[in-house]
């Protein structure tokens, strides 16, 4: 049984939420606080580039259930790279199958610390879609 795993990286295409007052906020004041951003000038990245990612999500995740359980489809993961690198807030944003999602899930978790993503030179905390495709064949 081989199993097929297709994945890309993708910022998520908004823009950053925020509820303080309207006055704009200079780069020091956004890379001092909590704001997540979905675009910077320097995003993050990977430990050895996008071909590293592919390789440890392809050695990590595994096809849940037996030969009989011929799911396939895609699972989207959403979370959020902060300024010291580390992998949080990962939630399966678009679901599959309990058991898939869990284990796309489990893997995201399972990611070493990232080069942060950076605007005008500072660490700021950024926010990623990473597509899952499970293909048994």
């Amino acid at each position: 049984m081989t199993i097929a795993l297709t994945m890309s990286l993708l910022a998520a295409a908004q823009t950053p939420q925020k509820t303080q007052a309207p006055r704009q906020q200079t780069a020091q004041e956004q890379a001092d606080d909590n704001t997540i951003f979905t675009i910077v000038e320097q995003m993050p990245e990977y430990p050895g580039g996008m071909e590293a990612l592919y390789q440890f999500l392809a050695a990590n995740i595994k096809y849940p259930g037996g030969p009989d359980d011929c799911v396939s489809g895609k699972i989207i993961v959403s979370f959020v790279i902060e300024k010291d690198g580390t992998v949080s807030d990962a939630k399966v944003v678009r679901k599959l199958h309990p058991a898939f999602d869990e284990e796309a899930l489990r893997v995201v978790k399972l990611m070493p610390k990232w080069e942060p993503g950076r605007q005008e030179g500072k660490p700021v905390r950024v926010q990623f879609h990473l597509p899952i495709n499970f293909n048994l064949k």
